[in-house]
This record gives structure tokens, sequence and C-alpha cells, in this order.
């Protein structure tokens, strides 16, 4: 009896914690640049909590040998064998630590690399079908975050032949200025509005919001009132929302599912739905998009 009581006061203890996503992490100013070139063949999935299925980290395509970079300076964490797989960590002194798997190590534990220095070559068998890919981690130890949601990119221009580039300024993307409030999501912009080379089709074409990197289940709150005129599954935008501000229309894709209805009108600071990941993406975040009399426009451009 006291032994079925002590099991039955484990499971209520530790069903919640079954229930409770993996934690986000912190926007600790970590900035990563891909050790590989190659596209996303399967993104980040953290699961619904640390115990559930998943893909805690992102393949991306390389050839047998190729030399993998550190994606952001730091020190040599680990170089030996996980579950049979050549590995390598490298801690970035900010409470995380980027995995390379399978690859056999070149440097030592302990040895300081800096951003984009070669730490081994892409080893083992294929895992991702008829490909080989390079599983790419980052965790603070304990749990596995989107190493996507750290990468920037800069500017990408198209230029006529015999044609010279003028000087352009941009803010970093993780310093673009937000009044407190004023964000649908809180977090840093992962990517701009502008040209980009798609980062699941690879088609270089306009981006035509701006995302914000936040865990999945992040609530997104509404800037302004408005009236709700589109709440659908948009195909590569995924579950989106678009709500009419009288003049000007924002909208919210990527969210897993749908919370509010077309013609429901919500007052600032209402919730929208949340962050997720559906249509066309790479990991959780939010993809927002603005209008004004009916041309696009950068979303940014209203918080200024």
């Amino acid at each position: 009896m006291v032994a079925s009581m002590r099991r039955l006061w484990c499971f209520l203890v530790l069903w919640p914690l079954l229930l409770v996503s993996p934690p986000a992490a912190a926007d600790n100013g970590l900035t990563l640049t891909p050790p590989v070139s190659g596209r996303v063949i399967k993104s980040f999935d953290g699961g619904s909590s640390p115990y559930s299925k998943g893909h805690r980290g992102v393949d991306l395509a390389a050839d047998a040998g190729a030399e993998i970079r550190a994606a952001a300076p730091g020190t040599v964490y680990f170089n030996g064998v996980v579950a049979g797989r050549p590995s390598v960590s490298i801690d970035h002194g900010s409470g995380l630590r980027t995995t390379y798997t399978p690859v056999v190590g070149t440097k030592e534990v302990g040895a300081a690399v800096a951003g984009g220095d070669v730490i081994g070559h892409l080893s083992g068998p294929r895992h991702c079908g008829s490909e080989f890919c390079l599983h790419w981690g980052l965790t603070d130890g304990t749990a596995y975050f989107d190493p996507m949601l750290y990468v920037t990119s800069p500017p990408i221009r198209l230029l006529p032949m015999g044609s010279h580039p003028k000087p352009i300024q941009y803010l970093p993307q993780a310093t673009v200025p937000l009044p407190p409030g004023g964000a649908p999501v809180p977090g840093r912009v992962t990517s701009p509005f502008g040209m980009r080379v798609h980062p699941v089709t690879g088609v270089y074409k306009l981006h035509d919001g701006v995302d914000f990197g936040a865990p999945c289940g992040t609530t997104i709150r509404l800037p302004w009132p408005g009236r709700v005129v589109s709440a659908r599954n948009d195909g590569a935008y995924g579950f989106r929302v678009i709500v009419d501000h009288g003049g000007t229309r924002t909208a919210y894709a990527h969210m897993p599912g749908l919370e509010v209805s077309v013609g429901q009108e919500l007052p600032a600071g209402a919730r929208v739905g949340q962050v997720g990941s559906t249509g066309y993406s790479t990991g959780c975040h939010l993809h927002w998009m603005a209008w004004r009399a009916g041309k696009l426009i950068d979303p940014l451009t209203l918080l200024k």
C-alpha cells in the first residue's frame, strides 16, 4: 500500500512536467553562422516537452568529408563519440554550446577557436535519407534550442553588369529599435524586411515581413485595435491572421492554429494567437507583415 502511494505521488509530481515545453534560450547576444553552406534538410522541433519526440537540432546538407566550421568563437568543450557517432561541441562562454554530429574533430578539448575556424570533417553513415548531412544543435547542457534563431545574414543585392554598389546603412538585426510594448512579441529580429535567399526554397526573393525569434507558444499581441479580415491556413505562411486597423493592415503568420475569427473586433494588446512553425518555416518564429493603403511595407516603420 505504501509503495503504491509513493508511485502515485511521484506520478502526480512528475506528470505536469511532461506537459511543459522546453524553455527558450535567452537572448544573450549570441550570433551564429551556419557551420556549412548547405540547405536545411530538416528543421528544429523541440517537441511538446523535454521528454517528447522531436528533432533537437537542424540538419544541414553537406558532402562526406566536408569541412565543418565553428559557428561562433568559443572553446572546444567535447571531441569524441556519442551514441556511436563522432561529435564535437563548442562552449561559447554564454551558457550555450553548439554541437556538431557526425564530425571527426581536429581540435583538442580546451582549444580556443574563432568563428569560422575548421573544427573537423563530416563523417559517419548517411542519416538524412540518401544524403549526407550535419546535425547542428544548440544547448545549455539541459535543454535544446533552435540554432537558426541566432543566425544573421548580410543584405544581398543583385546589380546590373558593370554597375557599382553604393554603400548602404542598416541596423544589426539584434539592435533594431522596438519601443516597449510596440512589437507583437518579445524577442529579437532574426530576419528583416527586404530581399534575401529564402531559407527553405533557396530562391532569392522579397522577404515580405519581419521575423521575430520567439519560442513556440509565445503569445502574439495586437499592437493596435482592429478587425480580423482573414484567418486561415495560408499555404507557405501556415496559419495566418490579417487585421485591418483602418488604412493599415498587419498579418501574423506561421501560428500553430487559429484563435480568432473573421469579423472579430480586437482591442490593442489582445491575443491574436501564438508563435508556431507552420507553413514554410525553419523553426518557431513570428512572421509579421504590414500594408499601408494596400501597399506592402516594412512593419518596423510603424513602430518608429
